[in-house]
């Protein structure tokens, strides 16, 4: 009988900031305030916000007798106001200035404020009108929300106050030290993924999505050595790529071909399962990005670097032991390749390379002398993980074109540089046409890379995890 799923636990520490985002951005103002004088930015719940402001707005609501007494009062001033108009312009009647200038002058000031009187009077019969309707409760909702409800608006009404932002009130989801870098107009911040009360954590897709890359970088050469070759022969360019993971992750279907229904089936990480991370109980930090050598800031949320985050990983064994599964799609070597071990040295293998590939790229610059210390840094604490079951790898957004693909394993030959070249220019891979034409066998791609700057100074890379996997 096939044995029980295998289950381990896996660690992830941050090496460096880390930034799993949710696609939701965030707005200065609707989303988020920013405090200059404390340098925090708060980011606020909008409908306990706007609900605390309509609560103070009520309360600050006259009862209906004491509106009754302010119109009355309002009625009994301009009634006054209206007598002594026109008693003025009795007076002006009977001895007008022997001045013509001054005559012009009076009756022109006369005749406005009639007119002033006369709108005062409409305007009061108006609301008058709207009490008697009303029974004096008001509109549901007060125009201070209706016409203005950024956060700058409800400061301005005193709806709201500086002293409702501090981190326990309940207005405030979370916040962080900083404020966002922004040029013109209002900021905008990107979101890392949350869970219901706003604790980060590392998605499980996130995770699954660093071992395949990790197992199809490691058995590419091997697996996929043609696809490697002739993948350009697709015109599309998600065909190309396909064509490569079904040489490297698809068993080989048996005669029974009519039980599998699907070729998602035949892929050998379907036995794979790893759940989201344990969320975390600290907020996220605020982060500013650019594009690196030169690049418009990005604003982004992200796990701070020195946490440990835990989840769990299983892998099915019934496709790799059973007979009866076997007969249907041979998984091959699989089972052996999707040990723990062998996971973690291919993955020390692949981080061994991509961290000699950024060494090279931020060589003999000055203005990256801190990216090079970092990766020289992490190169040293790779070393230390041989014969353990961990290693390093870039993951998330901003983590780099190369984190994501089979990077150095499309170019390690002259033949699959060839296939590179042409792939580059195909594929429109420099997202612009000139410059993917350009392009030539030896030229660095991708030629940017996102880092976190501190003072205009290149900081750190994003995304860098050491994992663990345990039993």
């Amino acid at each position: 009988m096939p044995a029980p799923n295998r289950v381990y636990r896996l660690q992830i520490e941050t090496i460096s900031p880390l930034c799993i985002l949710s696609g939701e951005r965030l707005y200065e103002e609707v989303d988020f305030y920013v405090d200059p004088n404390a340098k925090t930015t708060y980011v606020i719940n909008s409908n306990a916000a706007l609900e605390l402001a309509l609560q103070r707005w009520v309360g600050q609501q006259p009862s209906p007798e004491q509106q009754r007494a302010r119109l009355m009062e309002r009625k009994e001033r301009l009634e006054r106001r209206k007598q002594q108009n026109m008693n003025e312009i009795k007076q002006f009647d009977q001895s007008p200035p022997r001045d013509p200038r001054k005559a012009e002058k009076e009756k022109q000031r006369l005749k406005t404020e009639a007119e002033k009187i006369k709108q005062e009077f409409d305007k009061l019969r108006a609301e008058w009108e709207e009490f008697e309707a009303t029974g004096g409760q008001g509109p549901a909702v007060p125009l201070e929300l209706l016409a203005n409800s950024g956060v700058s608006d409800l400061l301005t009404s005193k709806l709201l106050t500086t002293a409702d932002f501090t981190a326990d009130s309940p207005i405030v989801r979370y916040s962080y030290t900083g404020t966002p870098e922004v040029k013109t107009g209002r900021s905008e911040i990107l979101a890392c993924v949350k869970d219901v009360t706003d604790r980060l954590y590392v998605s499980g897709s996130s995770l699954k999505g660093a071992l395949r890359t990790v197992l199809a970088w490691a058995l590419a050469p091997t697996r996929a050595a043609q696809q490697l070759l002739t993948f350009t022969n697709e015109k599309d360019n998600r065909k190309a790529a396909a064509q490569i993971e079904r040489a490297i992750f698809h068993g080989r279907q048996q005669q029974d071909g009519k039980r599998v229904s699907h070729a998602l089936l035949l892929d050998v990480l379907r036995t794979m399962h790893i759940g989201d991370s344990r969320p975390l109980a600290q907020a996220p930090v605020l982060l500013q990005v650019r594009v690196f050598p030169k690049g418009s800031p990005i604003t982004v949320e992200a796990i701070p670097a020195g946490v440990t985050l835990t989840a769990v990983m299983q892998i099915e064994q019934f496709p790799f032991q059973s007979n009866i599964a076997r007969q249907i799609i041979d998984f091959g070597e699989w089972a052996t390749y999707l040990q723990p071990a062998q996971i973690a040295a291919w993955g020390r293998q692949r981080a061994r390379a991509l961290i000699e590939s950024e060494q090279r790229y931020f060589s003999g610059r000055a203005d990256a002398a801190n990216l090079s210390k970092f990766y020289a840094d992490l190169r040293s604490r790779l070393d230390q993980l041989d014969g353990t079951n961990a290693f390093l790898t870039p993951i998330g957004w901003g983590a780099g074109w190369q984190s994501k693909t089979l990077a150095d394993r499309l170019r390690d030959t002259p033949q699959r540089e060839e296939q590179f070249v042409q792939a580059v220019k195909q594929y429109n891979m420099k997202l612009n046409r000139q410059r993917s034409e350009r392009f030539r066998a030896g030229d660095v791609f991708p030629a940017t890379r996102k880092v976190i700057v501190r003072n205009k100074q290149a900081l750190l890379p994003l995304g860098w995890v050491c994992i663990t996997i345990g039993d």
